[in-house]
Formats: C-alpha cells, sequence, structure tokens
C-alpha cells in the first residue's frame, strides 16, 4: 500500500501543477468585476498540492504501518465500482442531455439503488435539485449551464 500512496500522492502533485500553470495562465488575481478566470482554479491547485504533499509525507514517514494494510481490502472494489460506475454514466449522458437532466438521471437512480430510499424522497431530491441549480444559476446569476445535444427538447423552461 506504501507504494499506491505515493504514486497517488506523485499523480495528484502533478495535476495540481498542471491546474496551477494553467491557472496562473488565465490571472489568479482580483478583478474589476471580481476574481478572474484562474482565481479560483489556482487556490484549488494549492490546496490539492498541499494535500498531496500530505500524502506524501505520510506514505514516507509510516510507510512501514501501510505496507502491511491491502489498498483494496476485501469487498471495497464494490463499493468504489458502486460510486464509479454512476459517475461514468453520467459523464457520458451528459454531453447528450445537459447538466439538469443527468443531474435528475443520475440523482434518482444513485439514491434509489445505492441509498434504497423511499420513491418519494427520491423523486422529490431527483427534481429538486435540478430545479433550485436553474433558479440560482440562470434565473439569479445569469449563467447558463450546459443544456447538450437534446436538452432543450427535454426541458420545460
Amino acid at each position: 500500500m506504501k507504494r499506491a500512496e505515493i504514486i497517488t500522492a506523485l499523480a495528484l502533485l502533478v495535476i495540481a501543477g498542471f491546474v496551477m500553470r494553467e491557472a496562473i495562465r488565465l490571472g489568479p488575481g482580483w478583478g474589476e468585476a471580481g476574481p478572474r478566470g484562474g482565481f479560483f482554479p489556482f487556490w484549488l491547485s494549492v490546496v490539492l498540492g498541499l494535500s498531496s504533499l500530505w500524502i506524501l509525507f505520510q506514505a514516507l514517514r509510516h510507510g512501514s504501518q501501510l505496507a502491511r494494510n491491502a489498498f483494496f481490502p476485501p469487498g471495497a472494489i464494490r463499493q468504489v465500482l458502486t460510486v464509479f460506475l454512476p459517475m461514468a454514466g453520467a459523464f457520458a449522458l451528459f454531453e447528450v442531455v445537459g447538466f439538469y437532466v443527468t443531474a435528475l438521471v443520475y440523482l434518482v437512480f444513485y439514491i434509489r439503488l445505492t441509498g434504497r430510499q423511499s420513491w418519494a424522497l427520491t423523486v422529490a431530491v431527483g427534481i429538486l435539485f435540478p430545479t433550485v441549480t436553474f433558479l440560482i444559476f440562470e434565473r439569479w446569476f445569469l449563467i447558463p449551464l450546459p443544456k447538450g445535444r437534446f436538452g432543450e427538447q427535454l426541458l420545460p423552461f
């Protein structure tokens, strides 16, 4: 497991460096109208970089204890796939039907199958989340979220 921790930390550090470089290119500062394009990515990359350095430090410091533990304990791969596969499906669906429909489908699927919640709660959350997101972003902030290729035909608004 020590090797997996070190590889993960280094991979995250590379990603943080790439994001930071791009954020600096966009401008990480504050402009006349508020934060510039690179402001949030820059600070997120700082947090990711510091977190990955902490993981690397812990792996090198406590490596002998980590080496005895399995990276994936028995049964853990199923839990990882339970999260990963629906999210991969949501990413595939996103381009086709956009954010709002994807959020509805993902939440209904995930809450019902994984959380085993009632249909009333599942449908309520599945409808309320995209609706509130629409009101906040498109009506309040005037920022349209992606609708996908067929999302316009599927949405009532």
